[in-house]
Protein backbone atom coordinates (compact mmCIF):
# COMPACT_ATOMS: atom_id res chain seq x y z
CA UNK A 1 0.00 0.00 0.00
CA UNK A 2 1.14 3.74 -0.56
CA UNK A 3 -0.59 6.62 1.54
CA UNK A 4 -2.16 8.01 -2.39
CA UNK A 5 -3.73 4.06 -2.49
CA UNK A 6 -5.73 5.40 1.22
CA UNK A 7 -6.33 8.59 -0.17
CA UNK A 8 -8.37 7.04 -3.32
CA UNK A 9 -10.50 4.84 -1.10
CA UNK A 10 -12.24 7.99 -0.13
CA UNK A 11 -12.92 8.31 -3.56
CA UNK A 12 -14.67 4.85 -4.37
CA UNK A 13 -16.88 4.94 -1.08
CA UNK A 14 -19.66 4.74 -2.83
CA UNK A 15 -18.98 3.57 -6.31
CA UNK A 16 -15.83 0.64 -6.11
CA UNK A 17 -15.67 0.90 -9.67
CA UNK A 18 -15.11 3.99 -9.93
CA UNK A 19 -12.02 4.90 -13.37
CA UNK A 20 -10.87 8.26 -11.38
CA UNK A 21 -11.43 7.06 -7.91
CA UNK A 22 -7.33 8.42 -7.07
CA UNK A 23 -8.63 12.47 -8.10
CA UNK A 24 -11.74 12.20 -6.61
CA UNK A 25 -10.19 10.89 -3.21
CA UNK A 26 -7.71 13.45 -3.42
CA UNK A 27 -10.39 16.50 -3.85
CA UNK A 28 -12.39 14.92 -0.89
CA UNK A 29 -9.55 14.16 1.44
CA UNK A 30 -7.52 17.66 0.78
CA UNK A 31 -10.59 19.61 0.85
CA UNK A 32 -10.00 20.32 4.70
CA UNK A 33 -6.46 21.19 4.06
CA UNK A 34 -7.68 23.16 1.00
CA UNK A 35 -9.76 25.59 2.97
CA UNK A 36 -6.91 26.44 5.22
CA UNK A 37 -5.38 27.46 1.94
CA UNK A 38 -2.39 24.08 2.05
CA UNK A 39 -0.78 23.76 -1.38
CA UNK A 40 -2.51 21.27 -3.27
CA UNK A 41 -0.01 20.65 -5.71
CA UNK A 42 2.98 19.74 -3.00
CA UNK A 43 0.36 16.93 -1.31
CA UNK A 44 0.31 15.42 -4.83
CA UNK A 45 3.96 15.57 -5.51
CA UNK A 46 4.15 13.52 -1.79
CA UNK A 47 1.67 11.37 -3.37
CA UNK A 48 3.49 10.64 -6.26
CA UNK A 49 6.55 9.65 -4.68
CA UNK A 50 4.59 6.34 -3.49
CA UNK A 51 6.18 6.05 -0.71
CA UNK A 52 5.45 2.38 0.86
CA UNK A 53 3.43 2.03 4.09
CA UNK A 54 3.46 -1.15 6.03
CA UNK A 55 -0.28 -2.73 4.81
CA UNK A 56 -0.32 -5.34 2.07
CA UNK A 57 -3.34 -5.03 -0.22
CA UNK A 58 -5.65 -8.17 -0.31
CA UNK A 59 -3.65 -9.87 2.25
CA UNK A 60 -4.95 -13.54 2.81
CA UNK A 61 -6.84 -13.13 5.84
CA UNK A 62 -5.24 -14.76 9.23
CA UNK A 63 -5.91 -18.56 10.95
CA UNK A 64 -5.71 -17.28 14.11
CA UNK A 65 -8.12 -14.97 15.71
CA UNK A 66 -7.36 -11.30 17.35
CA UNK A 67 -9.04 -8.59 18.88
CA UNK A 68 -10.69 -6.05 16.75
CA UNK A 69 -10.24 -2.42 16.90
CA UNK A 70 -12.61 -0.09 15.45
CA UNK A 71 -11.81 3.39 14.24
CA UNK A 72 -15.30 5.41 13.04
CA UNK A 73 -15.22 9.01 11.58
CA UNK A 74 -13.42 10.35 8.89
CA UNK A 75 -11.49 8.78 5.76
CA UNK A 76 -9.53 5.35 5.64
CA UNK A 77 -6.44 7.98 5.09
CA UNK A 78 -7.04 9.82 8.25
CA UNK A 79 -6.33 7.27 10.29
CA UNK A 80 -4.13 5.31 7.93
CA UNK A 81 -0.51 5.33 10.06
CA UNK A 82 -2.46 5.12 13.19
CA UNK A 83 -4.52 1.93 11.89
CA UNK A 84 -1.06 0.00 10.82
CA UNK A 85 0.63 0.59 14.28
CA UNK A 86 -2.21 -1.14 16.07
CA UNK A 87 -2.82 -3.88 13.59
CA UNK A 88 1.35 -4.73 13.71
CA UNK A 89 0.61 -5.12 17.56
CA UNK A 90 -1.48 -7.87 16.80
CA UNK A 91 -5.08 -6.29 16.16
CA UNK A 92 -7.87 -6.28 13.19
CA UNK A 93 -8.94 -3.13 12.69
CA UNK A 94 -11.82 -1.72 10.54
CA UNK A 95 -12.74 1.58 9.79
CA UNK A 96 -16.10 2.65 7.83
CA UNK A 97 -16.46 5.58 5.77
CA UNK A 98 -18.68 8.76 7.46
CA UNK A 99 -22.26 9.10 5.91
CA UNK A 100 -24.63 11.33 6.08
CA UNK A 101 -28.33 9.62 6.72
CA UNK A 102 -30.08 10.41 3.27
CA UNK A 103 -27.05 12.31 1.44
CA UNK A 104 -23.08 12.06 1.25
CA UNK A 105 -22.55 14.75 3.92
CA UNK A 106 -23.09 13.30 7.92
CA UNK A 107 -25.84 15.46 9.37
CA UNK A 108 -23.99 16.67 12.12
CA UNK A 109 -27.17 16.15 14.79
CA UNK A 110 -29.15 13.18 16.18
CA UNK A 111 -29.82 11.53 13.07
CA UNK A 112 -26.41 11.67 12.09
CA UNK A 113 -25.02 9.94 15.23
CA UNK A 114 -27.85 7.32 14.99
CA UNK A 115 -27.15 6.38 11.17
CA UNK A 116 -23.14 6.45 12.41
CA UNK A 117 -23.97 3.76 14.78
CA UNK A 118 -26.19 1.74 13.20
CA UNK A 119 -23.27 1.85 10.10
CA UNK A 120 -21.16 0.79 12.90
CA UNK A 121 -22.90 -1.75 14.10
CA UNK A 122 -23.78 -3.02 10.55
CA UNK A 123 -20.05 -3.67 10.16
CA UNK A 124 -19.41 -5.08 13.54
CA UNK A 125 -21.66 -7.99 12.44
CA UNK A 126 -20.33 -8.36 9.25
CA UNK A 127 -17.04 -9.29 10.97
CA UNK A 128 -18.48 -11.07 13.72
CA UNK A 129 -19.65 -13.45 11.19
CA UNK A 130 -16.85 -13.36 8.35
CA UNK A 131 -13.51 -12.45 10.15
CA UNK A 132 -11.49 -14.17 12.10
CA UNK A 133 -11.74 -11.55 15.28
CA UNK A 134 -12.56 -12.24 18.92
CA UNK A 135 -15.90 -11.06 19.37
CA UNK A 136 -15.96 -9.95 22.98
CA UNK A 137 -12.63 -8.34 22.57
CA UNK A 138 -13.21 -5.05 20.98
CA UNK A 139 -11.94 -1.28 21.52
CA UNK A 140 -13.73 1.95 19.52
CA UNK A 141 -11.98 4.94 18.57
CA UNK A 142 -13.24 8.10 17.39
CA UNK A 143 -12.17 11.46 16.30
CA UNK A 144 -14.02 14.59 16.33
CA UNK A 145 -17.92 13.92 15.95
CA UNK A 146 -16.85 10.13 16.10
CA UNK A 147 -15.68 10.67 19.78
CA UNK A 148 -19.58 10.43 20.73
CA UNK A 149 -20.17 7.90 17.65
CA UNK A 150 -17.75 5.60 19.51
CA UNK A 151 -19.28 6.27 23.10
CA UNK A 152 -22.77 5.40 21.41
CA UNK A 153 -21.31 2.02 19.99
CA UNK A 154 -20.16 1.18 23.22
CA UNK A 155 -23.39 2.51 25.40
CA UNK A 156 -25.21 -0.20 22.77
CA UNK A 157 -22.71 -2.92 22.52
CA UNK A 158 -21.15 -4.54 25.75
CA UNK A 159 -18.55 -6.06 23.41
CA UNK A 160 -16.93 -2.93 23.36
CA UNK A 161 -14.10 -3.27 26.85
CA UNK A 162 -12.39 0.51 25.45
CA UNK A 163 -13.00 3.95 23.63
CA UNK A 164 -10.61 6.36 23.08
CA UNK A 165 -11.39 9.66 21.80
CA UNK A 166 -9.22 12.15 19.71
CA UNK A 167 -10.21 15.52 20.05
CA UNK A 168 -13.27 14.28 20.13
CA UNK A 169 -17.23 15.58 20.82
CA UNK A 170 -17.77 13.95 24.32
CA UNK A 171 -14.85 16.55 25.50
CA UNK A 172 -17.56 19.26 24.31
CA UNK A 173 -20.94 20.36 25.65
CA UNK A 174 -22.40 19.99 22.14
CA UNK A 175 -21.13 15.98 21.88
CA UNK A 176 -22.01 15.38 25.41
CA UNK A 177 -25.71 17.32 25.00
CA UNK A 178 -26.33 15.39 21.51
CA UNK A 179 -25.18 11.91 23.01
CA UNK A 180 -27.40 12.38 26.00
CA UNK A 181 -30.68 13.25 23.74
CA UNK A 182 -30.55 9.96 22.40
CA UNK A 183 -33.21 7.50 23.69
CA UNK A 184 -31.05 4.63 24.53
CA UNK A 185 -28.57 6.65 26.33
CA UNK A 186 -28.18 5.51 29.72
CA UNK A 187 -24.81 6.38 31.82
CA UNK A 188 -25.07 3.81 34.20
CA UNK A 189 -24.27 1.48 31.23
CA UNK A 190 -20.80 3.12 30.56
CA UNK A 191 -18.15 1.10 32.54
CA UNK A 192 -15.62 1.06 30.00
CA UNK A 193 -12.29 3.13 30.79
CA UNK A 194 -11.68 5.90 28.20
CA UNK A 195 -8.96 7.76 26.61
CA UNK A 196 -9.59 10.94 25.80
CA UNK A 197 -7.11 12.91 23.92
CA UNK A 198 -7.70 16.82 23.31
CA UNK A 199 -7.01 20.64 22.20
CA UNK A 200 -6.92 22.20 25.50
CA UNK A 201 -6.94 25.46 23.62
CA UNK A 202 -10.14 24.84 21.32
CA UNK A 203 -12.68 27.32 22.52
CA UNK A 204 -15.64 24.20 22.32
CA UNK A 205 -13.39 22.04 25.12
CA UNK A 206 -15.46 21.45 27.59
CA UNK A 207 -14.68 18.38 29.98
CA UNK A 208 -17.35 18.47 32.37
CA UNK A 209 -19.22 15.25 31.35
CA UNK A 210 -16.35 12.83 31.24
CA UNK A 211 -15.53 14.50 34.65
CA UNK A 212 -19.17 13.84 35.84
CA UNK A 213 -19.31 10.12 34.43
CA UNK A 214 -18.95 7.59 37.18
CA UNK A 215 -18.04 3.89 36.80
CA UNK A 216 -15.32 3.80 34.66
CA UNK A 217 -11.66 5.33 34.91
CA UNK A 218 -11.58 8.16 32.26
CA UNK A 219 -7.92 9.30 31.35
CA UNK A 220 -8.25 13.34 30.15
CA UNK A 221 -4.93 14.05 28.43
CA UNK A 222 -4.49 17.66 26.55
CA UNK A 223 -1.65 17.61 23.73
CA UNK A 224 0.98 20.40 22.71
CA UNK A 225 0.63 22.25 19.58
CA UNK A 226 -2.26 19.96 18.23
CA UNK A 227 -4.91 21.75 16.81
CA UNK A 228 -8.23 19.42 15.29
CA UNK A 229 -7.06 18.17 12.15
CA UNK A 230 -3.27 16.67 13.70
CA UNK A 231 -5.25 14.35 15.30
CA UNK A 232 -5.70 12.14 12.06
CA UNK A 233 -2.66 12.14 9.58
CA UNK A 234 -2.15 15.27 8.64
CA UNK A 235 -0.33 15.19 12.12
CA UNK A 236 2.25 13.10 10.55
CA UNK A 237 2.02 14.37 7.36
CA UNK A 238 2.84 17.63 8.78
CA UNK A 239 6.52 16.69 8.84
CA UNK A 240 6.77 16.27 5.14
CA UNK A 241 4.03 19.15 4.40
CA UNK A 242 4.77 21.81 6.68
CA UNK A 243 1.79 24.19 7.67
CA UNK A 244 -0.29 21.21 6.09
CA UNK A 245 -3.13 22.50 8.15
CA UNK A 246 -2.75 26.10 7.86
CA UNK A 247 0.54 28.49 8.06
CA UNK A 248 -0.70 29.70 10.87
CA UNK A 249 -1.58 26.30 12.59
CA UNK A 250 1.54 25.20 15.07
CA UNK A 251 3.84 22.25 14.08
CA UNK A 252 2.71 19.39 16.57
CA UNK A 253 6.05 17.97 16.30
CA UNK A 254 6.00 14.23 17.97
CA UNK A 255 2.51 14.96 18.83
CA UNK A 256 0.88 13.02 16.33
CA UNK A 257 3.61 9.89 17.23
CA UNK A 258 2.29 10.98 21.23
CA UNK A 259 -1.21 10.06 20.55
CA UNK A 260 -0.12 6.58 18.02
CA UNK A 261 2.01 5.66 21.29
CA UNK A 262 -0.20 6.25 24.28
CA UNK A 263 -3.63 4.77 21.76
CA UNK A 264 -1.56 1.56 21.41
CA UNK A 265 0.01 1.22 24.82
CA UNK A 266 -4.26 1.37 26.15
CA UNK A 267 -5.40 -1.21 23.89
CA UNK A 268 -2.83 -3.18 24.63
CA UNK A 269 -3.99 -3.16 28.39
CA UNK A 270 -7.71 -2.98 27.96
CA UNK A 271 -7.87 -6.05 24.96
CA UNK A 272 -4.61 -8.42 25.26
CA UNK A 273 -4.17 -7.90 29.13
CA UNK A 274 -7.93 -7.65 29.81
CA UNK A 275 -6.79 -4.90 32.40
CA UNK A 276 -7.82 -1.39 33.59
CA UNK A 277 -5.39 0.82 32.97
CA UNK A 278 -3.41 2.16 36.85
CA UNK A 279 -4.27 5.57 37.39
CA UNK A 280 -0.29 6.27 36.88
CA UNK A 281 -0.92 4.95 33.27
CA UNK A 282 0.14 7.86 31.54
CA UNK A 283 3.07 8.75 34.32
CA UNK A 284 4.41 5.06 33.50
CA UNK A 285 4.07 5.78 29.58
CA UNK A 286 6.46 9.05 30.29
CA UNK A 287 8.88 6.92 31.91
CA UNK A 288 9.06 4.36 29.66
CA UNK A 289 9.24 6.79 26.78
CA UNK A 290 11.02 10.03 27.61
CA UNK A 291 10.44 12.00 24.80
CA UNK A 292 6.56 11.91 25.39
CA UNK A 293 6.54 14.39 28.24
CA UNK A 294 7.45 16.57 25.51
CA UNK A 295 4.33 16.16 24.11
CA UNK A 296 1.80 16.68 26.64
CA UNK A 297 0.57 20.06 28.56
CA UNK A 298 -1.68 18.18 31.00
CA UNK A 299 -3.17 14.98 32.14
CA UNK A 300 -5.78 13.80 35.04
CA UNK A 301 -7.23 10.72 35.99
CA UNK A 302 -10.49 10.10 37.21
CA UNK A 303 -12.03 6.66 38.91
Amino acid sequence: MTFGEYVALAGSELDSSSLDAYNTGINRYFAWPASVNADKNKFIAFLERKASMNAVKDAPLPVDKYPLVMLVHGYAADYAYLAENIAKNGFVVMHIPVKGTSKYELDYEGKGLESQVLDYEFGLNILKNEFPIIKDEIAVAGFSFGGQSAMALAIRNRSVKSVLSFDGGIGSAFGAHLLASQSWYDPSKINQPILHLYNARDQYTDLSWLKALNGTRRFLVSMKNMEHGHFTSFGMLNKVLPGIMGKDAPDPERGYEGMVLLATSFINTTLKRHAIPGKNFIAMEIKKNSWLKNTISGEECFG
